[in-house]
């Protein structure tokens, strides 16, 4: 399976469709146990340093997704390229169960976020702060940084203001000593990408920062 097929894809609703089959799968797999994982492993988070940025995302998936099918795409995405590539823990792991060192409720989780916004301002938690989460595409930031991502596809318009207010508050509440030049989209730090959408850099970025400041 190559990476393009699991990639983001914009407009392809036929790819997306088949796409979505895939990780729906592999998240009730998840849930069932029958995706074999690690009991033990490295700190994967023993590279984290003291938090200095923020980097929004959208999910470019249904807003209502599942916790499971969000875990799913971590899985496959993030970890599950990394195993194939042998790259993720120092040595060669093609074939060995995954291990991520993160958990919550008692179950290792695969998220690339740190929370998740509904659109109706709902905001969940999905990994603690000291996790070092990869969702940012660049390792020296995701090692300083929080990942949070606005749930559903904002790729030609904008979050609904009760998505972006839960957004502003979340900074606010917990990552006040954060510099506002510091809160980036993730397509500010991979120019290639369009995350969290086009509209982002010249509409909603300005109105969250407005909301934050309050």
């Amino acid at each position: 399976m190559s990476s393009y097929v699991l990639s983001m894809v914009h407009d392809d609703q036929q790819l997306k469709a088949w796409r979505h089959q895939v990780y729906s799968l592999a998240g009730e797999m998840l849930e069932r146990g029958e995706i074999p994982l690690a009991s033990t492993g490295p700190d994967l988070d023993a590279a984290r340093q003291p938090l200095d940025t923020i980097v929004l995302h959208h999910t470019e998936e249904d807003s209502q997704i599942s916790l499971a099918k969000l875990n799913a795409i971590g899985l496959l995405r993030q970890y599950g390229f990394q195993y194939l590539e042998n790259n993720v823990l120092g040595r060669a792991v093609r074939g060995e169960p995954v291990w991520s060192g993160h958990f919550r409720q008692g179950q290792m989780v695969f998220f690339a976020y740190h929370w998740l916004i509904r659109t109706d301002g709902t905001c969940e938690r999905l990994l603690e702060d000291r996790a070092l989460a990869w969702h940012a595409g660049n390792w020296e930031i995701n090692t300083r940084s929080i990942g949070i991502a606005l749930s559903g596809n904002y790729e030609h318009t904008t979050p609904p203001p009760a998505q972006i207010a839960a957004t502003a508050q979340i900074i606010r509440t917990h990552y006040s000593s954060i510099a506002h030049a510091r809160i980036l989209g993730h397509r500010e730090i991979r120019p290639e990408l369009t995350c969290p959408g086009e509209f982002f850099l010249t509409a909603w970025k300005e109105s969250l920062l407005r909301d934050i400041a309050r």
